[in-house]
């Protein structure tokens, strides 16, 4: 199998935007796990610099590097240790390097790499290996530093217009010589992703085809080396087209969320909660989105008590503890989907949980750090009160929705919300309305 295959499928830009009004990526090469004393991490750092769309630091301070090896099990190393150095440094991403008998392997670590907000992200566990020959002998060929630059664009959602000119121009220069079978997996696996990126703002059923074809080449090889953490990747990634296909066209929606649901089952029994949970929870987060898609295109009621599920599994990982802010986004979700679902299987029990989760939402979005945010959350307590209130024509829960209501209209008045307050006093108008009604069919019985 060649790389060269990629050069029939993609059109190619030669010349790459490097505009200098634009503030550059900071990247952080970290001191290789080389076991010698080439200095591949410098050498990295030297061809990376030559790129007016990076800044470049290197970073040698002493540490343990056994962990580096993550088939040793030490991912809360290899988090932890990352994250403290990018803290220190201010860096948008850095870059890791580990050798393997004569194979060098590159992660990419982002500060937020499991609170990313847009549906695509690059995992820590994405590894690309190349021969240590490159790093040795200062021959690193000019396709691979364009492909690692487009890796710390993808990870790092920067540079859209770079990121596409370096995928054209990694298709027109094809495989580069020295490069065995061995590698083609992970190669394939780290061009089908950078190429998902820089496609997904106007993705278009070709370029699923096209993904699809790279990640099944690499699938194919991956089965004969049985590297778990790159069957992991792909199907992950897998997953990733698939959702995002989904969201795209709305003819192949069914079959894109079943595809895409299959791929992270898949993924996880790679990634598994208990040596690699980031991973296995981003997965889930990922599954309970899935599903909450599939049931507003089929009404499904089972599909949302999956979403609750997987979102459920997602929160036992992303805690209050070590991911606030994420672990706030899934209570909301939470809340959400409980009060859909307490709604539509008719269960008040259901829909009182779905007010707990949101009542937890705020305990990161306070009153006053967030008064908006936290409006918000009252707002839609007070939702979950009436429509309960409403099905089951009780009256205390319809005056617990109006109490919801008041204390979100009197921020948006606050804050001089006029659309949003104006929405609160039509829910305030028709909760106490509908008391009316019920005292007036208590008084006629």
């Amino acid at each position: 199998m060649e790389l060269s295959f990629w050069n029939k499928i993609f059109k190619s830009e030669e010349k790459v935007s490097e505009q200098n009004d634009i503030e550059p990526v900071k990247v952080v090469v970290v001191d290789f796990d080389d076991g010698s004393q080439e200095k591949s991490g410098r050498f990295l750092e030297s061809l990376l610099a030559e790129k007016s769309f990076l800044e470049v630091s290197f970073y040698d301070e002493g540490f343990d590097k056994t962990f580096l090896n993550l088939q040793g099990k030490n991912f809360f190393d290899f988090y932890d240790t990352g994250k403290q150095i990018l803290k220190k440094t201010k860096a948008d991403v850095l870059i890791w390097g580990w050798k393997k008998d004569e194979k060098l392997r590159l992660n990419l670590q982002v500060l937020k790499q499991y609170e990313k907000k847009s549906l695509l992200s690059v995992s820590l566990l994405d590894g690309l290996y190349l021969p240590f020959d490159y790093f040795k002998e200062g021959t690193l060929p000019e396709v691979m530093v364009d492909l690692i630059c487009a890796m710390i664009l993808a990870a790092t959602d920067s540079r859209a217009d770079v990121l596409s000119e370096l995928v054209d121009k990694i298709a027109k220069k094809g495989s580069p010589a020295g490069l065995s079978v061995e590698y083609m997996p992970y190669v394939l696996n780290t061009i089908s992703l950078v190429y998902l990126h820089a496609k997904f703002d106007k993705l278009q059923l070709s370029d699923v085809n096209i993904i699809s074809s790279m990640l099944e080449n690499a699938h194919n090889t991956a089965e004969r080396i049985k590297d778990g953490l790159l069957m992991g990747s792909i199907y992950a990634n897998f997953a990733q087209l698939y959702q995002a296909a989904a969201e795209k066209f709305a003819k192949h929606k069914y079959t894109f969320y079943r595809n895409a649901a299959e791929c992270c089952r898949r993924a996880q029994k790679y990634f598994n909660r208990y040596s690699y949970p980031y991973d296995f929870g981003l997965l889930s987060y990922r599954l309970s989105k899935l599903y909450f898609g599939y049931w507003k295109q089929v009404s499904d009621i089972q599909a949302l008590r999956d979403a609750v599920f997987h979102l459920r599994e997602a929160e036992k990982i992303f805690t209050n503890a070590t991911f606030p802010y994420f672990w706030a986004k899934i209570e909301g979700d939470l809340g959400f989907y409980l009060s859909m679902l307490g709604l539509f299987s008719h269960s008040d029990e259901i829909s009182m949980l779905a007010v707990e989760n949101y009542k937890k939402r705020q305990k990161v979005y306070t009153k006053d750090l967030w008064p908006l945010k936290w409006a918000k959350a009252e707002e839609d307590i007070g939702n979950i009160f009436y429509n309960s209130g409403k099905q089951l024509e009780d009256e205390k829960y319809l005056e617990e929705a109006i109490k919801y209501y008041e204390t979100a209209a009197e921020i948006y008045e606050n804050h001089k919300m006029s659309t949003e307050l104006k929405q609160m006093q039509v829910c305030i108008a028709k909760s106490d309305e509908h008391i009316k009604r019920i005292a007036k069919q208590i008084m006629l019985a």
